[in-house]
């Protein structure tokens, strides 16, 4: 079967029929083989078909990073369904807005998950079958191994929703094709020669397409194990390199910033990673821990395909976020009125492959804006050398991008705006050392009312998850002065 052809099912099938006992999952201490880790797909997606999960059903899930996730994720693929991962921690109202958007059939959630609903008063959704994982998979276990029965998939169906924020107020469902995740995958582990020795740390979330899509994919695509962490921990990210054998790993600038942060170490070069890839490269990150880094560029919209630096490169210029890939991917750098631009002078970034997003859900207007005769305007403003070579200037919408995850600006305004105490808000992102910017929100407060920074806190903490909450807050009486905020 060719790459284009690739459903998540078969890509992941070949991989097992190919390497059935070679180490798939390394997780707490224990590891499984790529056959094992397929039998437990099969038993938890035979509970999943039986409670009328099939081809096209959405599966909605609300679980921490983990065992649990990977399996609901890859058993529902097995069976065709479209998932709808959710980020852990979210507020009732923006689990609500995903849920009433998305109107899943099934939804998956964990304790926490379904304290939040039921504290909210429901989902309000009929016909949404709900399930606990509360220590256990609610029952969803079959202890059937043998794989459920094949459908015939479109390799360009949907596989995932993946709710993003952009620059809009709502976060956006990017609708990924099935081909996207194989896409990446043999993309990924070719240009960073990922081979079967290799152990794919990951220590970021798998309701990411940096995830998901960046380090689960290559790692099935070069046959090697996947070494899977629940949380990112600057006290203990070495110590577990180094017990899982970690070989290769994707880390967002503000985890590289905040690995520097520690202390010196005399074991500092005493590790098994021989790479990092990264949408920067620290020179003295790499010294320090006797490693390389190879710069990236992707999206959600882009199914994790983008751009990447090879292992090994010697020649890398300020802002270098590599060449495109996949080999057959196309860029181009086009200015407000769409037309291209020479080599060397910034403009939008566009990216074009097969297997880039679908859709945005439920929204053509945002499609139509984005996804352009098969073109992704990434909001991004890149520049291209004569050679070829990409290079990253900045953003062209408000997005603030706070340790690797999107905060739309719009989203936190709104948020605040509905305080009754606000006359006006503005949201903006500010260069952060750590997490690479922090929100601030400079607020107008109406005449005769009375809101201090912990009020404006307090009300976000009710709206917003942790992440989106504003760092910083700048309270005003004048409502012209917001102007200069906005400059």
């Amino acid at each position: 079967m060719s790459r284009s052809q690739e459903t998540f099912r078969s890509f992941w099938e070949a991989r097992v029929d190919a390497t059935p006992s070679a180490d798939f999952l390394v997780h707490g201490g224990g590891r499984q083989t790529y056959e094992e880790f397929d039998r437990s797909l099969n038993s938890l997606a035979h509970g999943l078909r039986a409670a009328g999960v099939g081809q096209g059903s959405r599966v909605a899930y609300h679980l921490p990073n983990g065992v649990d996730l990977l399996r609901v994720e890859m058993a529902a693929q097995k069976l065709g369904a479209v998932t709808v991962p959710m980020i852990a921690g979210l507020t009732y109202a923006e689990m609500t807005y995903i849920l009433q958007h998305a109107q899943p059939s099934h939804l998956i959630l964990d304790a926490a998950g379904h304290r939040t609903v039921i504290g909210g008063g429901g989902i309000g959704e009929a016909g949404v079958q709900m399930f606990v994982f509360d220590g256990d998979s609610a029952g969803l276990d079959t202890g059937n191994g043998e794989r459920p029965p094949a459908s015939a998939l479109d390799p360009m169906a949907p596989m995932s929703i993946r709710y993003t924020s952009g620059s809009t107020g709502r976060p956006k469902g990017v609708v990924q094709p099935s081909a996207g995740f194989s896409s990446a995958g043999h993309a990924i582990a070719s240009r960073l020669s990922i081979a079967s020795r290799d152990n794919v740390f990951c220590a970021l979330p798998l309701f990411h397409t940096a995830a998901s899509h960046m380090m689960l994919a290559p790692a099935i695509a070069a046959g090697c194990a996947l070494t899977l962490v629940p949380q990112f921990s600057r006290t203990t990210f070495w110590q577990q390199v180094r017990k899982s054998g970690g070989t290769i790993t994707l880390l967002m600038p503000a985890q590289i910033s905040i690995l520097m942060t520690a202390a010196p170490d005399s074991r500092d070069r005493d590790n098994p990673l021989r790479l990092v890839f990264s949408h920067v490269r620290s020179k003295e990150f790499c010294a320090r821990f006797d490693v390389d880094i190879c710069t990236t560029w992707a999206m959600t919209e882009t199914s994790g395909m983008g751009t990447l630096t090879p292992p090994g490169y010697d020649d890398y210029q300020p802002k270098l976020i590599g060449r495109p890939m996949p080999d057959d991917a196309e860029t181009k750098i086009v200015d407000a009125k769409g037309r291209d631009v020479p080599p060397g002078q910034p403009g939008e970034f566009c990216f074009r492959h097969p297997h880039v997003m679908i859709e945005y859900y439920r929204d053509e207007h945002n499609t139509a804006a984005t996804l352009c005769d098969g073109w992704v305007h990434s909001g991004d403003l890149c520049a291209i050398d004569e050679s070829g070579r990409i290079y990253f200037h900045g953003r062209l919408k408000n997005v603030i991008k706070r340790a690797g995850e999107n905060i739309a600006g719009e989203e936190v305004e709104f948020a605040i705006m509905a305080h009754p105490a606000v006359e006006e808000c503005v949201v903006c992102g500010v260069e952060d050392d750590i997490y690479t910017e922090e929100v601030c929100a400079t607020v107008v407060v109406r005449e005769g009312q009375s809101l201090s920074e912990t009020g404006v806190i307090e009300w976000c903490s009710r709206q917003l998850s942790d992440w989106k909450i504003p760092r910083y807050i700048r309270l005003l009486r004048t409502p012209r002065l917001i102007q200069k905020a906005r400059s």
